[in-house]
């Protein structure tokens, strides 16, 4: 391998929240803003198959099979992302490339993720379409292993919050843009699963411009990267410290109640509603927009108050029971409009956890020389409902029927609850 050109030392331009960013960072001005986007651009890419496209495509090519069909697709995908994530963020750590360490896994996992939704939207069959999810997925990791350590690496925890509610934003307006592309291109479905591997290249691409003079190749001695090392990338030692493990189970648990309702909101209304899936693509589109300002209100108001108050566990713990509460009132209502109560309320919990959930992962990381593989495993607590979720679904609707939601959303309610009890073991944050 060439060796690593000689970088000189980074000198952020002023600027009004220099003083906040670490010394070597990009100027606050070009790094939050990339990072922002490139968020988006990485979830629009990763939620709206799962929330909404996927479910398209699955009806179409198998319609009488297609509750287990897309079970067995996101399943596929989430099993690839599980067991490449934290390989690829220990890759990450340790990369020497002469394009950094962060910037080849962020922009080649980007383009991989592209040319996976692409077969997906192309190949008329579920192997075709599991097949493409399945690259897309791995794509999508090894760009998330790229992005997600710059945050420990460049931001400083009083700022956290903060930028954990702009990105909790922007996933947010990913998914309502992912239910919104599904229901203008329910027909074109190549372009409805591609154009947001397209967005989410071009974000990758934009952020890898703006770290390349801090992206240097990683140095030290590593290990020679062996057996022993590779199924090291699967754990991480905590040095007794539980705070992190803790915390990883309710980003689970709480990950597990709203992946489920997301996943299956549109079989629910095609289901037990009685809709076209058409007019359920439609009406879950009116759902997203509707709660997705009440969202955005959530996000940034709770993300400035916990740094502003220096506290975490509170709004992890509200937001958790909220959504709970939310999952409670979908499970006893069979109407449009009593789903649309229950969305609200669950949305506004979402909003209130998801807001300091990357703030908590990066004041609980134990090693920051191994931030990369630290947060990559952080990231399977968000990976692994994509597998639970269709699970415990199949599991509840092949027991009571295609009909048995109620059972289903009362499951995910006590997880809910779950996750709000977990949180509370945490001891090193407030």
């Amino acid at each position: 391998m060439p060796s690593a050109p000689v970088v000189p030392p980074f000198r952020p331009v002023p600027g009004p929240l220099e003083d906040a960013l670490h010394p070597d960072a990009p100027p606050s001005r070009l790094l939050v803003p990339a990072l922002v986007l490139a968020a988006f651009g990485l979830y629009f890419a990763s939620l709206t198959p799962q929330i909404v496209t996927l479910a398209v495509r699955v009806t179409e090519i198998a319609p009488d099979r297609k509750t287990v069909a897309l079970s067995t697709v996101i399943l596929v995908g989430a099993l690839m992302s599980i067991g490449s994530l934290p390989l690829f963020g220990a890759l990450s750590d340790r990369t020497r490339s002469r394009w950094g360490r962060r910037r080849p896994w962020l922009v080649g996992g980007a383009a991989t993720a592209l040319i996976g939704l692409i077969v997906a939207g192309s190949v008329p069959t579920i192997a075709g379409v599991a097949t493409g999810w399945a690259l897309g997925s791995l794509g999508a990791s090894a760009a998330f292993a790229g992005f997600l350590p710059l945050i420990p690496e460049f931001v400083p925890d009083r700022l956290r919050a903060r930028l954990s509610g702009l990105i909790g934003f922007v996933v947010a307006l990913s998914v309502l843009s992912g239910v919104l592309l599904g229901a203008q291109l329910v027909h074109q479905q190549l372009l409805m699963l591609a154009l947001p591997g397209v967005v989410a290249l071009a974000a990758a691409l934009l952020l890898a411009r703006v770290i390349r003079a801090v992206d240097r190749p990683a140095t030290g001695d590593f290990p020679p990267f062996g057996v022993r090392e590779f199924f090291g990338s699967y754990w991480l030692r905590t040095g007794g410290d539980r705070d992190f493990a803790w915390n990883w189970t309710s980003r689970f648990l709480v990950g597990l109640a709203y992946v489920g309702v997301q996943t299956y909101a549109t079989f629910y209304l095609t289901d037990t509603v009685g809709m076209s899936i058409d007019d359920a693509t439609a009406k879950y589109a009116t759902f997203t927009a509707v709660s997705t300002p009440i969202s955005v209100v959530c996000f940034l108001l709770s993300g400035y108050l916990s740094d502003r108050l220096g506290r975490r566990k509170a709004f992890v713990t509200v937001g958790a029971i909220i959504l709970a509460a939310g999952l409670v009132v979908a499970s006893v209502t069979q109407s449009v409009n009593g789903f649309l109560a229950a969305w609200l309320i669950l949305s506004v919990g979402q909003a209130i956890y998801l807001t300091v959930d990357i703030a908590i992962a990066a004041e609980v990381v134990p090693d920051q020389a191994h931030a990369g593989k630290a947060m990559s495993v952080y990231q399977v607590a968000t990976l692994l409902p994509n597998v639970g979720a269709p699970i415990i679904a199949v599991a509840v609707l092949a027991a009571g029927g295609s009909g048995n939601y109620p059972a289903f959303f009362m499951v995910l309610a006590v997880l809910g609850v779950l996750s709000a009890v977990t949180i509370l073991f945490v001891r090193r944050i407030r």
